[in-house]
């Protein structure tokens, strides 16, 4: 593994997910996670304005890919040693599934660019969707960081 400040270390001495790739799996996983942001913002009263932005961005099509994303979103959050087994498979199994979520939601909003033919403000959208998947596909493909934090998990407590 590659030698890292102790800052990128957690409690349990296992690498930190990146703030990237916390970005990327938001991003892949907003189908899900979008429209649970959106009810929080609007309890807490956030403006309608942002609401009718973020809810733009949320379409029916990206479940399947955001269901990936999401369960790697969840491993990330109970990466901890008394974690259970499928939490641990889904972790080992990160970078592909969030590969799968981006090729995926890829596929999708290269369709829906094709599908318009003309040039309007939803296949400008389309466009960088497509940008964004890309981008986060080759992130958690190459990025050597992202590789040693999904082969780090804290090891399961022992009882004596």
């Amino acid at each position: 593994m590659a030698k890292y400040s102790p800052s990128s270390y957690d409690d349990y001495f296992c690498l930190k997910p990146p703030l990237l790739l916390w970005a990327a799996v938001l991003y892949l996983s907003r189908a899900i996670s979008l429209p649970l942001a959106l009810g929080i913002g609007h309890a807490a009263g956030v403006s309608q304005d942002a609401t009718k932005i973020l809810h733009s961005m949320v379409s029916l099509d990206t479940v399947l890919p955001s269901a990936l994303a999401v369960a790697v979103l969840y491993a990330m959050c109970r990466r901890q040693p008394q974690a259970s087994s499928a939490v641990r498979w889904v972790w080992a199994h990160g970078r592909s599934l969030l590969a799968a979520a981006a090729v995926i939601d890829g596929a999708l909003s290269t369709y829906a660019l094709a599908r318009n033919g003309d040039i309007t403000d939803q296949s400008l959208a389309s466009l960088l969707e497509v940008g964004f998947d890309l981008y986060f596909l080759l992130y958690v493909l190459a990025a050597r960081r992202v590789r040693d934090t999904f082969a780090d998990f804290p090891l399961p407590l022992t009882s004596h």
